[in-house]
C-alpha cells in the first residue's frame, strides 16, 4: 500500500503517543500500550511505499503556457526498516499484554 509522508507520521506519532502514556508510572494504562503496539504493527505490514512529495519529470512549453508534469518521490518501506519498525510494534503489544495479564484489572 502507498501512503504519502503526511498520513503515515501522524499515525505512528498517535501509536508511540499512547505508548507514553501507558508507560507512565501513575496511569498503567496496558491496553493502551497493547493498541499502540498493534498499531505500529499494522502500519508497518501494510505500508510498502511512503510517497514523500513530488518531484517535476518534464514540462512543455505552448505559448505562454507552461505544463509541469510531476512524479512521486517515493521510499520504500522494504527489507530491515519494515522488519524493525514490526519488530518494535510487537515488543509494545506483548510488554503491554504481560502487564496487562499480571494486573487482572479490567481493560477500560
Amino acid at each position: 500500500m502507498e501512503i504519502p509522508i503526511e498520513l503515515f507520521l501522524p499515525f505512528i506519532a498517535v501509536s508511540l503517543a499512547m505508548a507514553i502514556i501507558a508507560f507512565l508510572p501513575r496511569e498503567k494504562q496496558p491496553f493502551l500500550m497493547m493498541l499502540a503496539g498493534f498499531m505500529v504493527t499494522f502500519w508497518s505490514i501494510m505500508t510498502d511505499t511512503i510517497i514523500l512529495g513530488k518531484i517535476p519529470d518534464t514540462s512543455v512549453v505552448s505559448g505562454a503556457t507552461t505544463t509541469y508534469f510531476f512524479k512521486d518521490n517515493t521510499f520504500d518501506f522494504t527489507g530491515w526498516p519494515k522488519i524493525l519498525f514490526g519488530l518494535v510494534g510487537s515488543i509494545l503489544f506483548f510488554i503491554g499484554t504481560i502487564i496487562w495479564k499480571n494486573e487482572e484489572k479490567p481493560i477500560i
